[in-house]
């Protein structure tokens, strides 16, 4: 259903090479200075945007965190107001994915999404692996942490402000990891779901650090203190 009111209310052609920004309503909400891209409110998140005077292109969710007044707010402030039922088989966040994909948007960053109830963040894990694995990149921020899931290859890490790198292994493990530009390197380590090793790792800031692996997916983590 929600690809296909997506389709119905935009064009894919022109947001095809949009990041896509998904505001959700977690007590954790932090937002750079500068909200680019096709913006989405989720149920409250949608709330703090019109709140704030962030100018955002869709507001969807179930809207169970908003009063009747509240959301008769966000309807007459956002163009495309999506509600959907309380009952489905999908998260609201998940649902709002779904919709920056449809619109083309193939890099997503997630802000809203932490500090609450952890089944809701362990679920954002899940979709961030699940959404790579279809060659999404989704991004989840908060002040403090930057977190997102690598697929097999070579990738390169930016420090900006945050000193701390760790890598997790997800599914069956990652194999061949190999980490330079940090202080603790690794060559050709078979990290597995269990292991803690890459823990707290640190990058110097404006520094890059190098991650390469074989198979499986990695989740990295970027920490300030």
């Amino acid at each position: 259903m929600v690809l296909r009111i997506a389709r119905q209310l935009f064009w894919a052609s022109k947001v095809s090479k949009m990041i896509g920004r998904i505001v959700c309503g977690g007590p954790d909400l932090w937002l750079p200075k500068e909200l680019d891209g096709f913006v989405i409110g989720v149920d409250r998140g949608a709330l703090y945007l019109v709140e704030q005077n962030i100018k955002c292109q869709v507001a969807i969710g179930d809207f169970d965190s908003v009063s009747f007044e509240e959301k008769r707010i966000i309807k007459n402030k956002v163009k495309h107001f999506v509600e959907l039922s309380a009952e489905k088989d999908m998260t609201d966040c998940e649902a709002a994915i779904q919709y920056a994909v449809a619109n083309g948007c193939r890099e997503l960053h997630l802000y809203g999404v932490t500090g609450g109830r952890f089944d809701h963040q362990f679920a954002v894990v899940t979709l961030v692996l699940k959404y790579v694995k279809r060659d999404i990149r989704i991004f989840v921020e908060n002040a403090q942490n930057k977190w997102f899931v690598l697929s097999p290859g070579k990738h390169e890490i930016e420090a900006e402000n945050k000193r701390y790198l760790s890598f997790f292994a997800l599914e069956a493990g990652v194999n061949a990891l190999t980490l330079a530009g940090v202080k603790y390197p690794l060559n050709g380590y078979e990290l597995r779901v269990d292991d803690a090793l890459c823990v707290s790792n640190e990058v110097a800031c404006g520094q890059i650090a190098k991650v390469s692996f074989d198979a499986g997916y990695l989740l990295v983590v970027q920490s300030a203190d």
